[in-house]
C-alpha cells in the first residue's frame, strides 16, 4: 500500500507537538487574525456595494442578510472595516497568495533537509505564489460568484454557479491535494510539477480521500464557535453564549493548531507516496 493512513496521522501530531509545529500554529494565527479582518471586509463590502445598486435588503439594516431585522455587521463582528470594495478585494487576494506561502514555508520546516529535492527557496516561493495562490484565486472567484447572484436576488442562477462551485472545488482540492507540497519538495518546472501533484494522487487516491475525510470531521471542531455565532445573531438571548466577538476569536484560535496538523499530516502522505514511487526505479 503506497499510503498508511495511521502512520501519516501519528506523524502529524508527532510534528504538530514538537517546536517547529507550535512556530506554524503561531503563525497560523497570526494569519487567522488577518484573513479574518480580511474576508469580513470584503464581505461587508460586497454587500454596501448591492444595496447601492439597488439589491434586495433586509429591514434591519445594509445590505440585509437575508432576514428581516439582520445586517451584514451582525455576521462580521468587529473585524470589518470600512474600506471601499476594490480594496476589500485586493486585501482578500492578498490573503489568499499569503496563506500558500504560509503553508509552503511550513511545508518546507516540517521536512527533513535530503527530502527537499531543490534548495532554491525563493524560486520554489515564486512558484508556490503563483500555483498555489492561482488555483486559490479561481476557486474563490468561483465561490463569490454565486453568493453575488445570490445577494443581487438571481436565486436560480446563484444556486447553478453555487453548485458549478462546489464541483470544482472539490475536484481541485482532490486532484491538487498535493499540491503545495510538490512545489516545496519537488525539482520540476511548472508544468511538471503539476503533472507530478496530480501523479502522486493517482498513486493512492482512495487513502488520500478517507485521510482528507477525517481531517475534514476534525475541521468541524473549531467549527463549532463559529456556528454558534451565528445562532447568537438569529436567536439571541435563547442561549447563554459569549459574545460574537469572542466566539470568531475562539474559531480562529481553534483553527490554527488543526491546520498545522492537516499541513502535517498531507505532507508526510505525500512523502509516502512519492518514496513509494521511488522504491519502483
Amino acid at each position: 500500500m503506497a499510503l498508511q493512513i495511521g502512520d501519516a496521522l501519528r506523524s502529524g501530531l508527532d510534528t504538530l507537538l514538537s517546536e517547529d509545529g507550535l512556530l506554524v500554529t503561531g503563525v497560523f494565527l497570526l494569519f487567522n487574525l488577518g484573513n479574518t479582518v480580511a474576508s469580513s471586509t470584503f464581505t461587508q463590502a460586497l454587500f454596501d456595494e448591492v444595496m447601492d445598486m439597488g439589491g434586495p435588503a433586509g429591514p434591519g439594516g445594509s445590505a440585509g442578510a437575508g432576514a428581516p431585522g439582520f445586517s451584514v455587521s451582525d455576521f462580521t463582528g468587529l473585524f470589518s472595516l470600512d474600506i471601499a470594495l476594490p480594496v476589500a478585494v485586493v486585501m482578500v487576494l492578498l490573503f489568499l497568495v499569503v496563506g500558500q506561502l504560509v503553508k509552503f514555508w511550513g511545508i518546507r520546516l516540517f521536512t527533513e533537509p535530503q527530502e527537499i529535492m531543490d534548495e532554491n527557496t525563493s524560486e520554489r516561493a515564486v512558484m508556490a505564489a503563483v500555483l498555489g495562490g492561482g488555483v486559490a484565486v479561481v476557486t474563490f472567484a468561483a465561490s463569490m460568484s454565486s453568493t453575488a447572484l445570490n445577494v443581487s436576488g438571481r436565486l436560480l442562477l446563484g444556486g447553478l454557479a453555487g453548485l458549478v462551485s462546489g464541483l470544482l472545488s472539490l475536484i481541485v482540492g482532490l486532484a491538487f491535494v498535493y499540491l503545495l507540497q510538490s512545489i516545496a519538495l519537488y525539482d520540476g518546472g511548472y508544468v511538471d510539477t503539476l503533472k507530478h501533484c496530480v501523479a502522486r494522487f493517482m498513486d493512492a487516491p482512495a487513502q488520500i480521500i478517507v485521510l482528507l475525510f477525517l481531517l475534514l470531521l476534525l475541521g468541524i471542531i473549531p467549527g463549532i464557535p463559529s456556528t454558534a455565532s451565528v445562532i447568537s445573531v438569529f436567536l439571541p438571548g435563547s442561549f447563554d453564549l459569549p459574545s460574537q466577538s469572542v466566539l470568531q476569536v475562539a474559531s480562529m484560535v481553534l483553527n490554527a493548531p488543526v491546520q498545522a496538523f492537516s499541513l502535517a499530516v498531507i505532507t508526510d502522505a505525500y512523502l509516502q507516496v512519492r518514496a513509494d514511487r521511488d522504491d519502483e526505479f
